[in-house]
């Protein structure tokens, strides 16, 4: 069975703009039960409003305290969900040898971990035992990048905490091997959303974005073609020449340990 076959009630965490809200709009007309969640309730709204049966929910992932709460609050509400995709993250361009940006760079240094790092762990951790207790195939998903596999100087402290993201996933894929819990990284290329438009000079000299609808067409081809259980990166693009560079350097060195991942 394809992977979006068991896909009925998906909650995506961060899903009003960009590769969020594109998925959010194609599972909705694929008639699956989607719920998201985002900080701008204006804009929720407007979701909800275009999107009969959506359902939102209000949360910032930078308040990790607050995620417990959220996550229990999510979870009462919505017992059904089976799949959850956390998707929301920040990037800045940083240039470490200006000393004039100094504190402003360390503020967004420390915002970067958290929302990038700190709150897709946190989450994992949250929702990994509620999707477990489900019985039932179930997903967990985190969007990384390409930029997890080759870095790129112009964001040196995104690009970690991407390939955190990839590092994390290896492992939460191990210890949950034989559950019934799938893990799956979504990784896009330079793809042309918001995030993209703020950073266009900094990508410069790189692969051009691609169109928003043709990474969320690419992407669903793959979730469509393939058992959630055979998917490790889901990626396309530039990322998919990262993630297959990386599946037969360091991936084929854990097959040889028989760790999987």
């Amino acid at each position: 069975m394809a992977a979006i076959s068991t896909i009925k009630t998906i909650l995506i965490i961060g899903g009003t703009s960009g590769i969020g809200e594109s998925f959010a709009r194609r599972f909705h007309q694929l008639g699956k039960k989607v719920v998201v969640t985002g900080r701008r309730e204006a804009r929720l709204a407007t979701l909800k409003k275009e999107l009969p049966g959506l359902e939102t929910y209000t949360m910032d992932n930078a308040d990790i305290s607050s995620l417990p709460g959220h996550v229990k609050g999510l979870t009462t509400k919505y017992p059904e969900i089976d799949t959850v995709w956390v998707n929301g993250g920040i990037q800045y361009s940083l240039a470490f040898k200006d000393e004039a940006s100094i504190a402003t760079d360390v503020t967004k240094i420390n915002e970067e971990i958290a929302i990038n790092v700190t709150a897709p762990a946190v989450l994992a951790r949250l929702f990994i035992p509620f999707l477990i207790a489900s019985g039932s195939e179930a997903n967990f998903l985190i969007t990384s990048s390409g930029l997890a596999f080759v870095p790129m100087g112009s964001f040196p402290v995104y690009c970690p905490t991407k390939s955190f993201i990839h590092s994390f996933l290896v492992g939460l894929r191990q210890q949950l091997a034989g559950s019934n819990v799938n893990v799956l990284e979504m990784a896009p290329p330079y793809v042309a959303t918001d995030l993209d438009a703020a950073h266009k000079e900094a990508a410069a000299g790189g692969p051009p974005p691609m169109p928003l609808q043709e990474y969320t067409d690419k992407t669903f081809a793959i979730l469509e073609s393939k058992p959630a259980k055979e998917l490790k990166e889901v990626a396309v693009g530039f990322a998919a020449m990262g993630a297959d560079a990386w599946r037969g350097s360091i991936g084929s060195i854990l097959e040889n340990f028989h760790l999987g991942g």
